[in-house]
């Protein structure tokens, strides 16, 4: 009876002995880990989008108030427009609304405001600075504070020899797993005056970002960066092909180095796609003069996952002109600037989900003998939990107008926005 008491313990401990292999490996506790949550990242210009209070400080939004005798610009059209944009941001990503949201053609903070309070799906962050921009337009981002906490931003000014235009914004995100990600929004001087003539400053701008990325770089070799707006270029042209000196998207290698920016709207605009309908002397072209661009580090196969990342131009059907000579553009608040047509924006905003999944594994032929495995090397204790102290998710609110009268609604209705509460209020800095 000892006899085999014996027996049952000497093979219940070489069942569970690592060095024959039973016990969990390295290789399998990789294998089982998680990927990375997908997110969405998205890009628009929308067009004018300022409100209908005069600003004493900012001559440029003198078109766009109710007593201009063009635009006639009333509460009535900036409610229309935001319930507009609000509708085609909050189709996006499969009607879960973007996580991360480059944002030109704003007037000021309070438009941005505005608008995230017509964004019922998310609750979002707000980031924001004035530029000189002679028209008082600005760019500005949207976050998801479910998924990212901002931690610090800045704005980068291009130095124009004659002129100002609209600084770069730069937000860096972390986001649940302490990674940083950092976002760049553009808004490159327009080709006002004719395609050469306007080109170095587009150049300068071009210089300005390639410079704030190198700074990124310098800190964080491996940088997580993402680049996008409305660049009033195509990638084909000499500001992003050659000063900017960013990769075609995808690599032919399908390798990515993390060290390099590669333009997710280079191979599109190969196919003949574009985000803005340009139409001259009878001709129509569409150009990609919206993009986003990623780095490496952001698209290489690492952890051994792949990547399932593409960039795609956002057309809602109730977004496209169905007759006439430009049929397929995009509807936009005003034709020539004069007639009120009650629509979007002149571009259509274009995004790309960043997806990981998990790399198939590879079946191996069985060996013929099975051989012993290394005995398994002793685990450290795994680190301690870091739990963040909680931090009260709103800033103070400042001061705001009277409420604002309520049109009746001018286009197709949308899903009514939650009634808000303190906590749901966007958090701006």
């Amino acid at each position: 009876m000892k006899t085999q008491s014996a027996v049952a313990a000497l093979i219940a401990l070489l069942l569970l002995s690592p060095g024959l292999g039973f016990a969990a490996t390295p290789a399998a506790d990789a294998a089982a880990a998680p990927s990375p949550a997908p997110f969405f990242v998205a890009n628009w210009n929308v067009e004018n989008l300022y409100d209908c209070v005069d600003d004493p400080d900012n001559d440029g939004d003198d078109e766009f108030l109710p007593n201009n005798p063009t635009t006639r610009w009333t509460q009535v059209r900036y409610e229309t427009k935001l319930d507009n944009l609000a509708q085609v941001i909050s189709g996006m990503n499969g009607g879960e609304g973007p996580d991360v949201l480059g944002l030109e053609e704003v007037e000021n903070e309070d438009v941005v405001r505005d608008l995230v309070e017509r964004l019922p799906g998310k609750r979002y962050g707000i980031v924001h600075a004035d530029s000189p921009d002679p028209r008082g337009i600005d760019t500005a981002m949207l976050f998801n504070r479910r998924r990212f906490t901002l931690l610090e931003s800045h704005a980068y000014k291009i130095p124009l020899k004659w002129g100002e235009t609209r600084d770069i914004l730069h937000a860096v995100l972390e986001d649940r797993d302490d990674e940083k990600l950092h976002v760049l929004v553009n808004h490159w001087p327009s080709r006002g005056g004719g395609v050469e003539a306007s080109e170095m400053k587009r150049v300068v701008a071009a210089r300005t970002l390639a410079k704030a990325i190198e700074r990124i770089y310098r800190r964080e070799p491996a940088g997580r960066i993402v680049v996008l707006g409305d660049f009033n270029d195509t990638p084909s042209d000499r500001s992003i092909r050659d000063v900017l000196d960013v990769e075609f998207y995808p690599a032919a290698s399908g390798e990515y180095d993390s060290a390099k920016i590669y333009n997710l709207a280079s191979g599109k605009a190969k196919e003949g796609q574009g985000s803005f309908y340009h139409a001259y002397d009878g001709k129509v072209e569409w150009r990609m003069y919206d993009q986003i661009m990623a780095s490496g580090a952001l698209l290489q196969n690492a952890g051994g996952r792949r990547s399932e990342i593409s960039l795609w131009v956002d057309k809602p059907a109730f977004m496209v002109e169905e007759h006439g000579w430009d049929k397929g553009s995009p509807v936009p608040t005003f034709e020539n600037q004069e007639d009120y047509e009650g629509g979007y924006s002149d571009h259509f905003p274009v995004g790309v989900r960043f997806a990981y999944l998990d790399a198939p594994a590879k079946a191996k032929p069985a060996p013929e003998k099975p051989a012993p495995a290394p005995a398994a090397a002793i685990k450290p204790a795994p680190a301690p939990v870091k739990v963040r102290p909680s931090v009260p998710d709103e800033a103070p609110r400042r001061a705001t107008t009277p409420a604002k009268p309520k049109p009746a609604p001018a286009k197709p209705t949308r899903p009514a926005a939650a009634k808000t509460t303190d906590a749901d209020e966007p958090v701006v800095w």
